[in-house]
């Protein structure tokens, strides 16, 4: 054939391009910056003349290459005397050579295959099933984290994930308490037990800041869902029936209670049309006194009323489990069985009662005596879990705030950033996600909690 040819007999590569509109402006396209965006590519406003060439050459390889048919030609993935000057070099991976020094074309570096093989199990695993994520007062009060998260919990609803999230408030209430009275310990005896007592005026400020992180949640949640393309609601309403604590202890928890039915029907109708579910720590009695329920005391009720395949607690000062294994020792501990963490809660005294949810540590026990603050509210959350599990749920997390720690946690095999509790008998979804190689002795965890 020629190597050379006219103007005239050169086919230009958008001759193979479908007819495009005309760039003749009409009203109609003056009045629609916002919606043009939104529109396919092929029904977008364009022009018929040639695109502006980029001032880098790598960005005009395909027009380049493609500006006349008859120069165009067909090579081997690998060749050796393919043109390592050529500017589609810089396109391809060239790290791996033949021994007669072929170079071949290869896909990208970027581990997307395998990353997307190895969490295939875990996506089809979790698509349809139901996960309550709680969500502390102190996350909404960290924007970074909180848009993180939400950005997380949105992916997991794409994946297929039937949502609800029981939202708690509990920084916010006790800022305001602090502002009035002073540190919350010296009027709450009972704060350690992470159950507070609950008075008139407490109440109101719950309502006012139950109201304020609900919004939070929706805003946040509904934009990061719009952002993905999801065509979905995000709802709040009444949805628990409720019982006063009463006395316990001699304290009288006054406004406290605990959860006793929920409206598991209406929860699944929102769940049919894809929504999701948001939950307060406001439930009502029957006579329709409003009661203060601890959020994560709710979240477990919640996970196990609905059957719930998972339950996810937040927290923004995460801990870890260390003990010895049967095959090391001073090893982290990711996963754990439920039958363990009753004897590490039983090591340090602490019991959930199975009807109420409320937590006691045992006579005599003082926690501040060996334990800090985080350190007991980890044992506390480990208390919620079981008692989530008790009521049929498959798995318990608790989880850093950290942003891709929600994603590592649920798609990957022993990646995770937290801990997570398991039924003795669960199967995992993946071949290396299994803990029978992780059984605790008894008390050799509770020993090595730690940052």
């Amino acid at each position: 054939t020629e190597s050379s040819s006219t103007r005239d007999d050169t086919i230009s590569a958008n001759a193979f391009l479908p007819p495009q509109r005309s760039s003749k402006f009409t009203q109609s396209d003056t009045n629609s910056d916002k919606t043009a965006d939104m529109l396919p590519p092929d029904t977008q406003s364009t022009t018929s003349e040639p695109a502006l060439m980029s001032a880098d050459p790598k960005d005009n390889v395909s027009d380049a290459l493609a500006a006349d048919v008859e120069a165009l030609e067909l090579i081997s993935m690998c060749q050796a005397d393919f043109d390592t000057q050529s500017p589609i070099q810089n396109a391809y991976s060239t790290s791996q050579k033949g021994s007669d020094e072929q170079i071949c074309l290869l896909p990208t570096e970027y581990p997307f295959v395998s990353l997307l093989r190895d969490s295939s199990p875990y996506i089809v695993n979790h698509r349809h099933s139901t996960i309550v994520y709680h969500i502390p007062g102190d996350l909404i009060s960290n924007a970074a984290r909180f848009n993180s998260v939400m950005d997380d919990i949105a992916l997991t609803w794409l994946f297929g994930m039937k949502i609800v999230i029981s939202v708690g408030c509990r920084k916010q209430i006790l800022q305001r308490l602090e502002r009035l009275h002073g540190k919350a310990d010296d009027f709450d005896p009972a704060s350690k037990l992470g159950v507070r007592v609950t008075t008139p005026e407490t109440l109101r400020i719950l309502e006012e800041e139950a109201g304020f992180c609900r919004f939070e949640v929706e805003r946040l949640l509904n934009r990061c869902l719009r952002n993905k393309g999801a065509d979905c609601n995000v709802v709040s309403g009444c949805f628990i029936t409720a019982k006063k604590f009463g006395i316990v202890d001699g304290v009288d928890y006054q406004h406290t209670g605990y959860p006793t039915t929920l409206q598991t029907d209406r929860i699944h109708r929102f769940h049919s049309r894809n929504d999701v579910v948001l939950l307060t720590p406001l439930g009502f009695t029957k006579y329709g006194d409003a009661l203060n329920i601890h959020s994560e005391a709710l979240a477990a009720f919640t996970a196990g009323a609905l059957g719930a395949s998972k339950i996810v607690y937040f927290s923004s000062h995460p801990m870890i489990l260390r003990g010895s294994t049967d095959d090391n020792s001073n090893q982290r501990i990711q996963m754990i069985q439920r039958s363990n963490v009753l004897q590490i809660l039983s090591h340090y005294g602490l019991t959930v009662q199975s009807e109420t949810g409320f937590p006691q540590w045992g006579k005599n026990i003082n926690p501040d005596d060996d334990l800090d603050d985080d350190q007991q509210a980890m044992l506390l959350k480990m208390g919620w879990a079981t008692h989530a599990l008790d009521r049929g749920v498959e798995r318990a997390h608790i989880i850093d705030c950290e942003d891709g720690a929600l994603l590592e946690e649920l798609f990957t095999a022993r990646r995770g950033y937290g801990t997570c509790i398991s039924q003795d008998d669960y199967e995992a979804p993946h071949p290396e996600d299994c803990n029978d190689d992780l059984s605790v002795t008894d008390g050799a965890v509770a020993e090595h909690m730690e940052r």
